[in-house]
Parts: structure tokens; sequence; C-alpha cells
């Protein structure tokens, strides 16, 4: 006890804690979306130091983590992938006396945007692993893994990210397909395919509904096949393409040709066809479309290179370093993100201005990895603006949801149509009396900082009507007393329903208004009732999907005869019944001069009666004025045949009189159809 009082007599009370390290200098601490990195530099007596604590701070609970770090350019970089709301961070050094002070602490700014990509890293016994991390856009200098295991560890070098930003895709042992957010700490991924071979690059479909991906196969060759984006069964496009990317009307890809190294047009579904080539694209690699579709941003050797979406002249970035590994687009479609490799000097992702001409401008270095490591796929992640899946056709009257959930606010949105003005909005963008035809719907976001993302998508519409009409039902008059009529209708977007009406008029009144007999039916065909002696005429329209009507068709009109019962009779003739008969009636006669009569407005007559061997004629007269015979005589008897009376000249209202000719012959009649039509 005594040596430790005189050990300690001749020192200053401060002289005990001396020994310690100072405090690290120039702490950093930023953000990934779903981790943090901080970097430092050693203290000024950096000798003697046996190590860093790591301080994080949650709601006054504190966590160290012990570490050397790892050296990044000229400082001590460490990473976490578990970002927690809130957490502050500060650093202490260790040595054989104790820790040293703490750095003051720090609490990382939210972002808004990160670089996804995949870190190839070496490992114990000279192997190597690739996992798929964050790098903060804002001064990152280490790559965030997005977990600390699990299925993002061990996995193939390219990715692809969702249209909305929030999500990757990527493929574990290229014998499984999995997405996972990348927005969210801790998210866990989802399996999409599993059980498959040589599953490489990957392209989320604009509207985020499929994944197409390629597949080596083992003659070297590759094919692409296509899944939704929440898993099932795959589908083949088609072999012989290669680096697939999508058009934004998320119908087409874009894929290289193993033959002939051009880009193609593809069409994204089973046994897709190819729709034509892209003249200029013999050296492309790696291609991706621009957020606005205007352009294709591609590798050209060891240059960014840009061509219209339709095609044209390729305009060419600085070549330099060796070729590039892969391309992207910013959200905004401004800029292209590039990992290119430099001799001896690892992976360095740049970024290129791309003006309105669509020329690449001078690329600037934002990350850098060491000559051991290897980049992959880099993209940039974080929320942005993304156009909802829409109908492949759309009818005149618009309405496209997008979404921006995410990002800051307040937020300035703006839609376009086509060349219409730029306008504020909100979703779903509405928008009616859109002609037929292909119509581009773009959709900006802009954050308060200035960050802007962009959405677009190639919409065909059909603004034009069906073409409907009548497929069955074309008489004259009928006997039944109910009548089916068919009818049908063509449009390129499909139909929705038909409504159907009639109007009607009896032998002695004009017609009244429509009846509605049918309205939004899916039917095609109706039957009506119809009543003895009265005339109807039908008419049908169609309207399509999206509720584009047609104009109603021509009146399919017909008439049901009266009953014999309804015609005066003169001395001479006789009133029967039987079955053979129309409605079950007969009015005979076999006397000369004998006269049936009936008052009507008719523009067309038409005589129900019985043909036969002994049948014989009758005399017909309008309003008095004979104007022909009917001969009944037939070789067989035909009961309740339907025989044209004389047209008249001019529209009849007054009397049909219907006179035997032929004495002792039969004269059996059986009904009068009267047509104003």
């Amino acid at each position: 006890m005594l040596g430790a009082i005189v050990l300690g007599a001749g020192l200053p009370a401060q002289a005990v804690t001396d020994a310690v390290p100072s405090v690290p200098l120039a702490v950093k601490v930023i953000g990934t979306f779903t981790g943090v990195e901080l970097r430092w530099q050693p203290p000024a007596d950096a000798d003697g130091l046996t190590g860093y604590l790591v301080h994080r701070t949650v709601n006054g609970t504190e966590t160290t983590y012990p570490t050397w770090g790892s050296w990044t350019g000229d400082e001590i970089g460490w990473t976490q992938s578990e970002r927690i709301a809130g957490a502050a961070y500060s650093v202490s050094a260790t040595s054989a006396d104790g820790e040293g002070p703490v750095s003051s602490p720090i609490t990382p700014v939210p972002t808004t945007e990160a670089i996804g990509l995949t870190n190839t890293v070496p490992v114990e016994g000279g192997n190597y692993r690739t996992y798929a991390g964050q790098v903060a856009v804002q001064g990152g200098t280490q790559v965030v893994p997005l977990a600390a295991d699990g299925p993002t560890h061990v996995i193939g070098s390219e990715i692809a990210t969702s249209p909305d930003g929030k999500e990757i895709v990527f493929a574990k042992g290229q014998e499984s397909l999995w997405r996972v957010r990348t927005d969210v700490p801790g998210a866990t991924p989802v399996q999409l395919v599993s059980g498959s071979t040589g599953i490489y690059r990957m392209a989320w479909s604009p509207d985020g509904t499929r994944i197409v991906y390629e597949r080596l196969q083992p003659d070297s060759s590759s094919c692409l096949d296509m899944v939704a984006a929440t898993g099932g069964t795959p589908v083949r496009i088609g072999c012989h393409l290669l680096m697939p990317t999508w058009l934004p009307d998320s119908q087409t890809i874009i894929a290289k040709d193993q033959f002939q190294g051009l880009l193609q047009r593809v069409q994204a579904r089973a046994n897709g066809a190819v729709l034509s080539s892209i003249a200029g694209t013999e050296q492309s690699a790696f291609p991706t479309v621009s957020p606005d579709g205007r352009w294709i941003g591609y590798a050209s050797g060891n240059a960014a290179a840009v061509i219209p979406v339709g095609g044209g002249t390729p305009k060419l970035g600085a070549s330099e370093g060796q070729a590039l590994a892969s391309i992207a687009w910013s959200p905004d479609g401004t800029k292209l993100l590039v990992n290119r490799s430099f001799a001896f000097a690892g992976n360095v992702l740049q970024v290129l201005p791309v003006d309105a001409a669509g020329q690449p401008g001078a690329a600037a270095n934002v990350f850098q990895r060491p000559s051991d490591e290897h980049l992959g796929t880099a993209v940039w992640q974080g929320p942005r603006v993304a156009i909802k899946p829409t109908a492949t056709v759309n009818g005149p009257n618009l309405s496209i949801p997008f979404d921006t959930a995410g990002m800051a606010t307040p937020l300035a949105v703006t839609c376009q149509l086509d060349s219409a003005p730029a306008m504020a909005c909100i979703s779903p963008y509405t928008k009616t009396g859109v002609p037929s035809g292909t119509h581009v719907f773009q959709v900006k976001a802009v954050e308060p900082g200035g960050r802007t993302t962009v959405a677009v998508r190639s919409l065909n519409v059909d603004a034009v009507a069906p073409t409907v009409a009548f497929t069955s039902g074309a008489f004259e008059l009928t006997k039944a007393a109910s009548v089916t009529l068919s009818y049908g209708a063509t449009d390129s977007s499909g139909i929705g329903s038909y409504d159907v009406r009639y109007r009607s008029a009896t032998y002695l009144t004009n017609f009244g208004g429509y009846v509605t007999a049918a309205s939004a039916t899916k039917a095609t065909s109706i039957t009506l009732n119809v009543a003895a002696g009265n005339e109807y005429c039908v008419s049908v329209r169609a309207r399509d999907v999206f509720g584009t009507v047609s104009g109603w068709t021509a009146e399919r009109c017909f008439s049901r005869p009266m009953d014999d019962r309804a015609l005066i009779a003169s001395a001479g003739w006789s009133r029967g019944a039987n079955a053979v008969y129309y409605l079950g009636t007969v009015t005979s006669s076999r006397v000369s001069g004998a006269s049936l009569t009936r008052t009507v407005q008719a523009k067309r007559l038409f005589l129900v009666a019985t043909r036969c061997q002994t049948c014989g004629s009758l005399q017909v007269y309008y309003g008095g004025k004979s104007v022909g015979t009917v001969n009944l005589n037939n070789a067989t008897t035909q009961y309740q045949a339907v025989i044209a009376l004389p047209t008249p000249a001019t529209f009849l209202s007054g009397t049909v009189q219907l006179t035997v000719r032929s004495p002792y012959m039969s004269h059996q009649i059986d009904g009068l159809a009267v047509r104003r039509t």
C-alpha cells in the first residue's frame, strides 16, 4: 500500500490519464438508406494504440463496437449495416492504458439518394465473395453492405433497380433470383425464382410488374427469361439475346443480338418477336434507356455512348482507362453513372453529364476501390417518382396513377402529355378526349433541395368506337310470338357491352318512342316478345372496354301479322279454327265478290293465307282502287304461306280490300302483315 503511495507521490494529478490516447480527428458520419459509414483520422498521439471504440447512442442507450477499422485513403473507415433513426455516433481511441476521450456525437442526416452496387472482396484462402451494398452519394468512400449477412452476400456481380428506386433484384449463385428493399434497414429478401442455372443480367420493367433476365446456356449462348416481380414461373422470350433493358411502354425490351451485335427491339412476352434493329449500335454493351425515354446509353468500347431510342448517330464520351463494366442513368435522365476499370487502380465510378442533345460530357470520379476489390453493376438508389402499371391499350379518358412516396416534401410535381406544356398535377393524372394513337406521358418530381426524378410511359390510346352489326334476324315478318336477334362488334381494345333498343307501331298508328330492351349487356343476342299486328324496329350499339360508344346500327325492322279476325268480312265469308292456321283461326270463302277489308297505314303489306291446288285468286284494292291480284293456287298445300301484296305507289293511309275473283274455289285467309318501313 505504501509503495503505491510513493510511486504516485511525485506525479501531477493529470499525469495518470495522459497515457491514454487523445480524441480521433476529423470524424465524419454519413448514412446510406440501410447503414452508416464512419471515417476518422488517428489521434495526434497514435503510438501504442490498441484500437478504437465506435459509440452508438439511441434514446440514451449506448452501444460500443471495438474495431481497428480499415484504411480508406488517408482515413480509417468503419461501416454498420444497421441504420437506426436518431442514432448518434462518436469514436474514441484505446491503448494499454485505457480509452481516450470520445469525439462529439454526430447524427447522420437523412439521405435521399445512394449508389447501389455489388462489391467483390478477397476473403481467407485466396477466395473472393460478392455482396450487395450502398455508397453514400454525399462523399461516401466505403461500400456499406445492405445486411450483415444473409442472401445479399455471395451473389452475382449484376443487379437492377426497381422503377421506384426502392429495391434491387439480384441473383444468388446464378441459381436463384431475389428482390430486396434498399430503403429499409434490415429488409428481408424475397426469392422470386429458384432451381435455375445461369441467371445473369437483369432489368426491371418500368411499370414494376416484371423482371427480365439473361440466362447463360450450356453452349455459351444466352436466352432471355421473364418472371413476374412477385415471383412465379418464368417464360422464355427468346435466345441469342443479351443485356436486356426496357422501353417506357413496358411492353418492349431492348437487347443485344449475339450474332449481329446490334441492339434489337423485342416483344416482352413468351416467344417474343424481334421487331426491329437499332442501326449504329454494333459495338454496344450494357444498354440502358433514359428515364425520359429519349435515349439509350451504352458502353462502346472504353467510352460511354448515347443514341436516340429511335436510332441514329451515336454520340461518344471520352475514351479512357479500360472497358466499362456497367452504365446507368440518373433518375432525372441528365447524367450517366459508369463503372470503369483502370489498370492497377481497381474500379472507379464516374458520373458523366449528358446534355440536351445527348452528348456525354467530361467524367467526374465519385467512388473508387483498391485494385484487390471489384465493383459490379452500379445503379442510383432512392425514392423516385414512378408511374404505376397501365393498360396496354387505353381509352380516350386517361387516368394514370403515379407514386412519389418517400420523396422529400414539399414536392413539386408536373405532368406532361406529348408536347403539351407541363402542368402541376396530382395522382392520378387525368385527361379526357385523348385521340387515338401512341402518346407519351411524363411526370417529373422535384424535391426541395432540387433533386429531380422523371418517369415516362408510352401509351396506346384507342378512341375509335366499335364497329357493330346484326349477325342474324334479317326478315320481313315473323309469325312467332317472340323473336331472337343476334349482333356482334369488333374493336381493337375489346368489347365491353351492348345496348339494345326498339320502337313499335300498330297497323294504324305511327311509331312510339324507343324502349330499352337491354342496357350494358355482354350478351350478343336478345329475345323480344312481339304482338300481332305490330311492327318493330330494333337497333343496337356497342361500347369498348374503355366506354367509347358506337352509334346505333341501322334499324332491323319486322312485323307480326294481325290475325284474320282483325279483317272486316262481308257476306260470303265464314270463320273457322284449326291448329294448322296462324293463331289457330281462318276466314274462308268460295263466293265471288266476297271481300275482306282493313283500314291501315302502310308502305308494304303481306298476306298470310293457304295455298293449294283448289285455291283461287283475290283482287287487291288500296283506297278503293284496284292495284293487282293475288294467286293462291299452288301444286301442294301450304298453310300460313306469306305472300307479298302489290307495293303501294305512295304511303297508304286508307283501306286494304281483298275480293274473291274465283267462284267455287277455296280462299283461306290467315292474317295481314303491315309494314310502315
